[in-house]
């Protein structure tokens, strides 16, 4: 897919139909694209791939004719039951007179109303997108933070694993989104070594300069809580052994209760019994009966215990 934007009073805006803007937007493109890419703008083969593949770490290349800037956004969050949050890989070329951005699936990169109007320029669009990507990293963390709270309030009386399977999904992506944002914190310190090649103004950096702290910030708070969430798994697993325990000693007093009233009913409805001693009074067949079963569940005790502490020995 191919989209074209320009910039109108510090907007960006998409381009009439036929019309090519300073913005060149390819979302999964093509081979013909790739071609074309690769052909007719000079763009190397493999930065084009590492901008599409979710893998690739953030970094940034000089070449002859353009700048090649690789980065970490995360992708659009869909709730099913994996909870999982997922990076992607954006590349951004900037040339003399446009900008070309590359990413594996289409996703919102100019949201309108809520991007800033500052960096008005070629390079001011590669800093709206470094802004924007690391805006989208600040929500989904609050979302992660929101998904735990909730997640914790079921651990306390759950007894399945959904609850921890959702958990573990949550600290997997906090791994990933720690890692993403450490390395786009990098490439930001390197745009910043490199502000004077790349050509930024003034206003274009103290621009960089905020989204270094918001990037930081991001950095932090994914750490702050793949940290919680690690530390408090064991917690919550025992919680859940906990309620399982529970749940078995209501069961175990249930069986408790009944387990005379089906011992008497079993002895009252033994017809096979009654009809072998069949001429004896029935109360001194029955006392014989119990007394029987008394002697053998004593020497049954004694056989297990007596196995048990030879298990016990051998073991010392």
């Amino acid at each position: 897919m191919f989209r074209c934007y320009d910039l109108v009073d510090g907007r960006v805006q998409s381009c009439p139909e036929g019309q090519l803007g300073i913005i060149q937007v390819y979302s999964a493109p093509t081979e013909e694209e790739k071609r074309y890419l690769i052909d007719q703008c000079g763009i190397d083969e493999h930065t084009l791939l590492s901008a599409l593949d979710e893998d690739e770490i953030s970094r940034v290349e000089f070449e002859h004719n353009h700048i090649a800037v690789i980065m970490k956004r995360p992708r659009n969050f869909q709730v099913d039951r994996t909870m999982a949050f997922k990076v992607s890989s954006i590349g951004a070329f900037l040339f003399k007179d446009r900008i070309i951005v590359l990413q594996a699936e289409p996703m919102p990169l100019f949201e309108h109303g809520r991007m800033p109007l500052r960096g008005n320029t070629i390079q001011g669009v590669l800093l709206r997108l470094l802004h924007h990507s690391t805006h989208h990293f600040l929500q989904h963390l609050r979302i992660i933070r929101n998904i735990s709270d909730e997640i914790e309030n079921k651990i306390e009386f759950a007894v399945t694993n959904k609850s921890l399977v959702n958990m573990f999904s949550l600290l997997k992506s906090l791994t990933y989104y720690e890692s993403a944002t450490s390395a786009n914190q990098l490439l930001l310190i390197k745009l910043r070594n490199d502000a004077n090649k790349i050509g930024f103004n003034e206003e274009e950096l103290d621009f960089l300069d905020d989204i270094t702290v918001e990037n930081k910030q991001c950095d932090n708070l994914a750490g702050i809580y793949a940290g919680i969430l690690t530390g408090m798994s064991d917690a919550r697993v025992s919680v859940v052994s906990n309620n399982l325990a529970v749940i078995m000693k209501y069961l175990a007093v249930i069986n408790v209760v009944f387990m005379p009233l089906t011992v008497i009913t079993g002895l009252g409805g033994m017809s096979e019994f009654t009809m072998m001693t069949e001429g004896i009074w029935w109360p001194h067949a029955y006392s014989a009966l119990v007394l029987v079963m008394i002697i053998i569940g004593y020497v049954t005790y004694l056989l297990v215990k007596q196995i048990g502490m030879r298990d016990n020995g051998r073991r010392r």
